[in-house]
């Protein structure tokens, strides 16, 4: 076999199939390597222009990268696509088709997520990582050749289809960027292929201005990018039986922990980012609160094992790993305080919804978080443990603040709607047919 130095600075020679990529992608056609930059213009050449198209009107025919729904952990980004999928699909001006690769039944993680009924989904003959190889180094397969015509194609976060349509990408974070301890090497790797390859798109949606910024600083065009908040709440509630047993659930584990006071919750994947050393060694820095239980709740991520983090508060450390969406919002009711102390964040979900559900909140100082809770939490420098614990403190220790954190808490998360998030990816969607077209 020719040697293909191109590729296996990639991945490792042995791991690209090359048989299978070129019977799967393009009927077992052999096809030169070009620029994936030109294969968007017509003629293929470096002077070629884009053909304009007439303007979109009626519904838009939008082809939705649902792969996340099968990551090992789905975690935000996950409950991101899943939502805003939802929110899209229940508008009349949109004809969703959601897409994935080649798998059985999605993950459920620490999110019960499946794919919406009323949503279609095409898969790939490929398999995931086969297909995300594909689509990064050969732009190959289109999407159009999984789902047919489209008229906007939507990377909702990680990996960016190939595809001759309309494109807009949405990135959640660079935090591998600003701190390279929170993904592995090949993690890292993989990030700053789709990083490139989000680059090609007309439009970029993020969830932040704190993203937005970083993408800036990334060298992305600020005329591309887009804030796009998520939302909180709406889309399929729990039946009235389910959230009774998860409530049922949280009481008996509190009780067979001996906790009958306020508690510390922590609501996340576990992972270095995540700052969990620094919120344990808040714990002991909680004026008068030597005794405040912290309890963890979901899934373990990579190099960051919970309980031996935790192991320091001996009996006070509760951890109860992966729990159903039901149970996790049980937990967020529950709790006396929500802490979420990470050193980044692209926007940062469980501040929301524990606002939502009434629970004071204590956050990072200088990242999306902070910008999330919008003045209705207290904010503390996450890489400083007093400063953690001397918020928690007053949240614990003052009623009157804590009611009133809960108070403007659920204000604030009243203004964050899937449905705004949908309609301001429509927005996004014209945006990029307007570019596409010019």
């Amino acid at each position: 076999m020719p040697s293909r130095p191109w590729a296996t600075r990639w991945v490792p020679r042995r791991s690209v199939p090359w048989r299978p990529l070129r019977r799967c992608c393009r009927s077992g056609r052999r096809r030169a390597f070009q620029p994936r930059s030109r294969r968007r213009w017509t003629g293929g050449g470096p002077t070629a222009r884009r053909v304009p198209e007439q303007p979109v009107t009626g519904r838009l025919r939008v082809a939705y990268l649902l792969e996340q729904l099968w990551h090992r952990v789905p975690g935000g980004t996950a409950v991101a696509a899943f939502r805003t999928a939802e929110a899209l699909a229940a508008r009349d001006d949109v004809d969703l088709v959601g897409f994935t690769a080649r798998h059985g039944e999605p993950s459920t993680g620490d999110v019960s997520v499946v794919p919406p009924a009323d949503i279609s989904l095409v898969a790939s003959r490929l398999p995931r990582a086969l297909l995300y190889e594909s689509w990064h180094w050969f732009a190959l397969p289109r999407v159009e050749a999984l789902i047919g015509e489209v008229d906007l194609v939507h990377a909702s976060g990680g990996a960016v289809p190939a595809t001759r349509r309309p494109l807009v990408a949405t990135v959640h974070d660079l935090a591998w960027r600003r701190y390279p301890e929170a993904a592995t090497p090949r993690g890292r790797r993989l990030f700053e292929a789709w990083l490139a390859d989000a680059r090609r798109a007309e439009a970029v949606a993020c969830p932040s201005e704190a993203t937005r910024l970083d993408l800036a600083d990334a060298g992305f065009d600020e005329s591309r990018l887009h804030i796009v908040p998520l939302g909180v709440g709406g889309g399929r509630t729990h039946s009235v039986e389910d959230l009774d047993a998860a409530r049922a659930n949280v009481a008996a584990c509190l009780r067979r922990h001996g906790v009958d006071g306020p508690f510390v919750l922590w609501v996340g994947t576990v992972e270095p980012r995540k700052n969990l050393p620094g919120l344990v060694a808040a714990m002991d820095r909680i004026p008068d609160g030597g005794s405040v239980p912290l309890v963890l709740v979901g899934p373990a991520g990579w190099e960051a094992d919970a309980r031996r983090i935790a192991e320091p508060l001996g009996d006070r450390a509760i951890l109860v790993g992966s729990v159903s969406e039901a149970e996790r919002d049980a937990w967020l009711e529950a709790a006396t305080v929500l802490c979420l102390p990470s050193l980044h964040e692209g926007f940062g979900l469980p501040v929301l919804e524990a606002m939502a559900a009434g629970t004071p909140v204590v956050t990072s100082s200088g990242t999306a978080t902070e910008e999330v809770a919008g003045g209705a939490a207290l904010v503390a420098d996450p890489a400083a443990p007093g400063s953690i614990g001397e918020a928690l403190g007053a949240v614990l220790a003052n009623e009157d603040l804590a009611s009133r954190l809960a108070e403007t808490g659920l204000e604030r998360a009243a203004t964050f709607t899937w449905e705004a998030t949908a309609e301001a990816t429509v927005a996004v969607y014209h945006e990029a047919m307007a570019r596409w077209g010019g």
